[in-house]
């Protein structure tokens, strides 16, 4: 009866260090996303965005993305690729994205001459004649958000359409006055 008595404790005994060993190890992997390391630098993003891979690889999936202007903790370099602070721990961006604060600072500058950083393929048409002028409504990121025909003097409603779309998918600097960024009217011309 007594080893049965022992048995028993000793079983219960073991029970609960199972339990906090596994509570243990719940915590320790939820602690583990969160990485405590010092960052080497700070950089901010040069483009639009920036796009975090799990990987130092373009093919590596995206695990996060930041915009334009906002500041990376860098935690480590591998050639060409940062390991930069996220969220959810850590993540890799090609170091060529990003710039220092000099240069991010100088970008946000006041800017009222705006200009492409995507520019609008080219459309063609053989046999066209004439101007298209085009106007862009663009939104403070840069991004043209419409575009209307203002005049259309090569007798295609088809080439101004294909143009139109075209500008569509431009991006453009943004416009800064005193630091803040603003939406801007472009008018854009083509000859044929």
């Amino acid at each position: 009866m007594m080893t049965m008595q022992r048995s028993a404790r000793l079983l219960l005994f073991l029970a609960i260090a199972l339990l906090a060993a596994c509570d243990g190890g719940t915590t320790e992997s939820a602690t583990a996303t969160s990485d405590e390391r010092m960052p080497v630098a700070v950089r901010y993003v040069r483009g639009n965005t920036l796009k975090i891979h799990a990987k130092p690889s373009d093919g590596a999936p995206v695990v996060s993305t930041y915009q334009h202007g906002e500041s990376v903790s860098i935690l480590a370099r591998r050639g060409e690729w940062a390991e930069v602070r996220t969220a959810a721990g850590s993540g890799w961006a090609r170091i060529a994205e990003m710039s220092e604060a000099a240069e991010a600072q100088k970008a946000e500058e006041d800017n009222l001459n705006p200009h492409f950083t995507k520019t609008p393929g080219a459309v063609t048409q053989p046999g066209a004649h004439g101007e298209l002028v085009l106007e862009a409504q663009v939104g403070p990121d840069g991004v043209v958000t419409t575009v209307r025909t203002l005049s259309n003097t090569t007798g295609s409603e088809a080439l101004a359409q294909r143009n139109i779309a075209s500008l569509r998918n431009a991006v453009f600097t943004p416009v800064v006055r005193h630091g803040r960024r603003e939406a801007f009217v472009y008018e854009h011309r083509v000859h044929y």
